[in-house]
Parts: C-alpha cells; sequence; structure tokens
C-alpha cells in the first residue's frame, strides 16, 4: 500500500485533497440533502398547496432552497466518486473489497482481469463462486481470522472461473464500511506459477482440475486402471496432452498398464514395443526424465516413429517421466506427449515431475494394498488345503489300518483257513508298506518346509535307477493288466547325482500313471540324452488333467477335484516333493495333457555335468554354465 501512496503522490492530485476522504464527505451531505428533502415534501403535503403568484409565473427555486443544493451535493457525490473511481484503477495490484459476505463491492481494472477477463461485471458476485471448491474451505477460515485479529493474512487459492485459471495468494485484510465490517483483498500471482505462466502460450486449460483435486480423485482410485483413467484426464486437462502411457515393472520387465489418447491418435499408433524399447527403458535404467524433442536427429526406428507421433499430434515434444516415490527405483515411466516446445516443456519440470511422484505414491499403495489381499487369499488358500490334507490324511490312514486290524484280528482267531493266511499276510505287508510311503511322503514335506531336504550325490547311472523304479511298481502294473513299455539308452554316460531321490522321482512319477490309468490302458518310460541333459519322460493314457489345474499340478495339498465320485488316493504331496528333488539336482519338471480322459506326461530333465558344495545349512547344487556344458559335451 505504501506503493500505492507514492502512486498517488505522483498522479498530479493535491495533497490536501483526500479522493476517499472526499468522497464519504460528499456522500454523507448527499443522505443529509435527501432527508432534508423528504421531510419539505412531507410538510408540504400537510400544509397543503401555496396559492401561485399574480402574474401567474410557476414559482423559482430558491438558491437556497433542498433541491438546489441537492443537485449541488450529487454533482459533487458524482464528481467524488469518479476521482475514487481512477484512484483504485491507479492502484499498480489487481485491488478489490468484499462486503462482510465475501461479495465484491469493487475492483480494478487489473483484479477484474485476472478474476473474469472479458466476462460479466462482477460486483455482486461471491468471491467463492470464483474459487476452486477445494480452496473455499480455506478461504472461509481466512476471513474469520482476519475478521477476528484486525491482522492481514494470505491464503494461497486458484481462480478457476472468468476464461482463465490462476493460482494466486490473496492477502486480505478487514476494513470498516459504517456499522458492518468488509474485506479489502489484493491479489498476487503464485511464484510456483509465476515462471510457468510468465512463458507465452503456455497457461493452462481454464477447466483443469487443481493438483488438490487430482489428489482427491487419486485416493479414491482402487485399480492400477482408474489411476491411469484420472492421470490421462488431468493431463489432457492440465497440459493439453494428446495423448501418454503408463509403464509399471511386472515379473522383472516393463509392461503397459494402461494409455490415453484423443482422436487425433488412434490406439495403432501407440506401438508399445516400439516406445519401450527407447526413452522409457532409458528413463527407467537411468531414474532421470528423458525429453524428446522434433529437433532430435536420429535415424533410428524408435526416433522415426516419435517423429511421426509428433506430427499426428501436432505437438513438439514427448516427456518420459521415471514413476518413483523420493529415491527409491523407479517402478515404471510415465510417457506424455506435449503441444510445447522444448523452452516451455523445461519450464513444466517441475509440475510434471511431481506429478510423476504423486503418481507412484498412489501405485505403491494400490501395489500394498494388491499384495496384502493377495497374502490374506492366499493364506485363506493354505488353511482350506491344510484341513483337507487332514481330512485325507485321517481317510487314507484309516483305509490303510482297517485291513490290517481286520487279517491281524483273523490270523489271531485261529480259526482263519490255511489258504486264507498268506493271503492275510500279503494284505498286512502291502497296507504297511503304504502307511510306510505315506510316513516318508510326511517327513520329506517337512524337511522342504525347513529346508533340510538334503541330497547325497555320488556317481550314478539313470538306467540302473530307471530299471529298478521299474521293479518298484511291477505288481501294480500286473494287477491292473496294464501294457508298460520302455526306451532307455545304453549311451547315457554315468553322472553326478543321489540315485536313491532320482529312485523316488521316477517311482512317484510310474505310480501315478499307473494309478490314473483304466485297466487295459498303458504306461511309458522313456530315457534319453538331449543336449547335454537327461530326459526322463513318462507317459500314460489314462484320466489326464484339465488344462486349468496343470499349473497347479505341482502345488502342495492340492489334488484335482476333490469332490468327484472318484476318489484320488494319496495325499496331494507326491508331486510336489518331486519337484523339489529335481530342483535340487538343477533341473526342471513339466506336465503336459490334453484335457481330462487324454492322458498325461511328465518330462523330468537333469544336467549332466553339476557341482556340488557343502554348507552348514543344506546341500547345494552349483550348475556350471550353459557354455561350458556345451565345451564338455
Amino acid at each position: 500500500m505504501a506503493f500505492a501512496r507514492n502512486h498517488l503522490g505522483n498522479s498530479g492530485l493535491k495533497p490536501s485533497v483526500q479522493p476517499l476522504v472526499r468522497l464519504v464527505t460528499d456522500f454523507t451531505r448527499l443522505v443529509t440533502d435527501v432527508d432534508g428533502l423528504m421531510m419539505e415534501m412531507s410538510r408540504t403535503a400537510h400544509e397543503g398547496p401555496r396559492p401561485a403568484k399574480p402574474n401567474g409565473d410557476a414559482r423559482k427555486l430558491t438558491p437556497n432552497g433542498p433541491m438546489v443544493v441537492l443537485r449541488e451535493n450529487t454533482q459533487l457525490f458524482l464528481e467524488s466518486l469518479k476521482n475514487f473511481a481512477s484512484l483504485l484503477d491507479r492502484v499498480p495490484v489487481p485491488l478489490m473489497e468484499l462486503d462482510a459476505k465475501a461479495r465484491i463491492l469493487r475492483t480494478n481494472k487489473q483484479c477484474a482481469e485476472i478474476l473474469n477477463g472479458a466476462g460479466s461485471p462482477l460486483p455482486g458476485k461471491s468471491l467463492f463462486n470464483l474459487v476452486a471448491a477445494s480452496d473455499t474451505k480455506q478461504l472461509r477460515e481466512r476471513l474469520e481470522l482476519a475478521r477476528h485479529t484486525n491482522k492481514p493474512c494470505v491464503v494461497h487459492v486458484s481462480i478457476v472461473q472468468g476464461g482463465k485459471n490462476h493460482s494466486v495468494d490473496l492477502r486480505i485484510r478487514r476494513q470498516f464500511g459504517g456499522n458492518e465490517a468488509g474485506f479489502v483483498a489484493v491479489l498476487e500471482s503464485s511464484p510456483d506459477v509465476r515462471d510457468v505462466n510468465g512463458l507465452p502460450g503456455l497457461k493452462r486449460h481454464p477447466h483443469a482440475s487443481s493438483i488438490h483435486e487430482l489428489i482427491v480423485a487419486l485416493s479414491r482410485a482402487q485399480t492400477l486402471g482408474a489411476i491411469g483413467k484420472i492421470t490421462g484426464r488431468y493431463c489432457c486437462k492440465a497440459f493439453h496432452s494428446p495423448a501418454g502411457m503408463i509403464f509399471l515393472t511386472r515379473d522383472r520387465d516393463l509392461q503397459l498398464v494402461s494409455q490415453w489418447h484423443s482422436v487425433l491418435v488412434p490406439k495403432k499408433h501407440l506401438s508399445e514395443e516400439i516406445i519401450k524399447k527407447g526413452p522409457v527403458a532409458r528413463a527407467f535404467r537411468t531414474g532421470a526424465p528423458v525429453f524428446w524433442r522434433q529437433e532430435t536427429t536420429t535415424h533410428s526406428k524408435v526416433s522415426r516413429f516419435l517423429y511421426r507421433l509428433l506430427q499426428r499430434t501436432h505437438c513438439q515434444s514427448i516427456i518420459f517421466l521415471p514413476i518413483r516415490v523420493l529415491d527409491q527405483r523407479p517402478i515404471g515411466v510415465l510417457t506424455i506427449v506435449l503441444p510445447h516446445d522444448s523452452r516451455h516443456a523445461e519450464a513444466l519440470r517441475n509440475d510434471l515431475l511431481r506429478l510423476a511422484q504423486i503418481v507412484a505414491a498412489c501405485i505403491m499403495r494400490i501395489r500394498a494394498y494388491d499384495e496384502a489381499l493377495a497374502a490374506r487369499v492366499k493364506a485363506e488358500d493354505a488353511i482350506q488345503r491344510k484341513e483337507e490334507f487332514l481330512s485325507i490324511l485321517s481317510h487314507e490312514l484309516k483305509n490303510s489300518m482297517m485291513p490290517i486290524l481286520g487279517w491281524a484280528v483273523a490270523l489271531s482267531s485261529g480259526t482263519l483257513p490255511s489258504d486264507k493266511q498268506n493271503l492275510a499276510l500279503e494284505g498286512i505287508v502291502r497296507n504297511i508298506r503304504t502307511l510306510n510311503y505315506m510316513i516318508e511322503d510326511l517327513f520329506d514335506a517337512a524337511r522342504i518346509s525347513s529346508g533340510k531336504l538334503r541330497l547325497q550325490p555320488a556317481e550314478t547311472r539313470i538306467q540302473d535307477v530307471a530299471r529298478e523304479a521299474l521293479a518298484a511298481i511291477q505288481n501294480a502294473v500286473e494287477s491292473k493288466k496294464l501294457r508298460i513299455s520302455t526306451d532307455i539308452s545304453e549311451a547315457i554316460p554315468p553322472f553326478t547325482a543321489d540315485s536313491r531321490r532320482l529312485q523316488q522321482v521316477l517311482v512317484n512319477l510310474l505310480n501315478n500313471a499307473v494309478k490314473f490309468t483304466p485297466a487295459g490302458g498303458s504306461v511309458s518310460l522313456h530315457v534319453r540324452r538331449r543336449a547335454g541333459m537327461i530326459e526322463c519322460v513318462v507317459s500314460d493314457t489314462g484320466r489326464g488333467i484339465e488344462r486349468k489345474f496343470l499349473p497347479f499340478v505341482f502345488d502342495r495339498f492340492r489334488q484335482e477335484d476333490r469332490h468327484s465320485k472318484v476318489h484320488s488316493v494319496g495325499l496331494g504331496l507326491g508331486l510336489a516333493i518331486v519337484r523339489e528333488i529335481v530342483d535340487l539336482h538343477g533341473g526342471s519338471i513339466q506336465a503336459l495333457s490334453e484335457g481330462t480322459e487324454k492322458g498325461s506326461t511328465f518330462i523330468v530333465r537333469l544336467p549332466m555335468h553339476r557341482r556340488y558344495y557343502r554348507s552348514a545349512a543344506r546341500l547345494r547344487p552349483m550348475a556350471e554354465s550353459p557354455r561350458r556344458q556345451e565345451k564338455r559335451d
């Protein structure tokens, strides 16, 4: 306000004449004269009309009459009002006056241009109607503070009406007018926006949502797709961006999770692979924003594609922002096509980096929520599968123990015929072996959970292991009258492995094949050498596996179609133990099936050349590099 006083002193007005004081004085005289005129008119009405003069002329107004005084004072008031309005427009800052309810009384030209441009007149409008909805509460609190403390206060708001969008600082102070206290406010551009809006042609869209509204909208998003849509709408409004993409890391690879584009950019022109191989990968790797401009003079496939994209959208630059929170590693990249040239795009850097941080925080929140939800689902599923496992375990134990008990009682009674005694002994031995297999599986499952399943590597011939496994299932094959075919290559040299555990792998796979193959079917075992690996293939023509169950076939406590009428004998641990043993040998196992009633195939691949070393916790194998394996082969 000191600057305004200096400006007034240099404006040519007499120092002794204060326009504001003169305006109030003249307005008071005008009100007094109007009051006197009303009293004169009331007295005339009571006394009746006075007689006209003899010459018939109308009675002239006396020099000191109320009407003459009223006319003179009205002219003085209008002149004072004109001088005050001129003074208000000469104030070098955007200034406005408000009443007690924050309604605009008057503004100077600078303030009117900021608030409403060339729109409708502002007097009578509420200031709350010109401020963003997210800022009204803060503005109301500052007005109440200025009303009760009589101290100036500052509030940062966004003006979103009148054809422009300005972030301003309102400096508000209370002033008195009559018996009611109003406010006077000075508008100042926000320092965060002045650097951007100081550049020509870089104003935000008049209807662009504020950053506070963006944060509120993102806080309500529950999916990555919703975050992408909200971010796309904000970029379209705030930066006039016609297209953009969001890449996030999934399974250690950048994948496109969301994109937005205007009618000028069909979806086919946003080539995910081309963009991902160039600036997106560089921004993600370095953690620094990458600006791509039309002036870029490279002849790579990516540059040609980006140049065509800018030509199609009538834009001048593209920015690739790493999405990360503070100093953490990036979790993705935000790509925005901008209509601004390089100088203007660089000026937007702070706003864009802030946008990337806000989006990163929301993505981290949703990822944490998804991970917690997935962990809960996984835990609930594990609990359910363990309950089912305990139910199956008790059922399998009962199935094996009841025959043992029955045959033992029959033998102890001494009434069992001699031809049945051998049958009883065979039944007892068979069911005890079944119990022993189940107990061994339970021990192995416990060792796997605790990380104590160990190997005892030695020089092993896979041919001998395969033949011993075939001998172990021979009785089951003969009892179901199955056809079994084998093809075991003798050209495979000995290699280092745990022969007992490999035999357990093949026995489990062959037992499953026999179990799920109906009488008259066939089972095959092929052992061969392929590309430095030993490949064991177990196939059958049995019940097969549903395709939707294939990804879970090696999970513990999982069995296909538990509620079917045909009960699957076993605990659901065999294939899980097989996978763990194969993994410890550095190999892999794969399950294949065309569907139910179409048989199944299990392929085990084991490395021929492998070194082992002992540790305090467990025996761990170390695989040689594929290149070294090829040299040895």
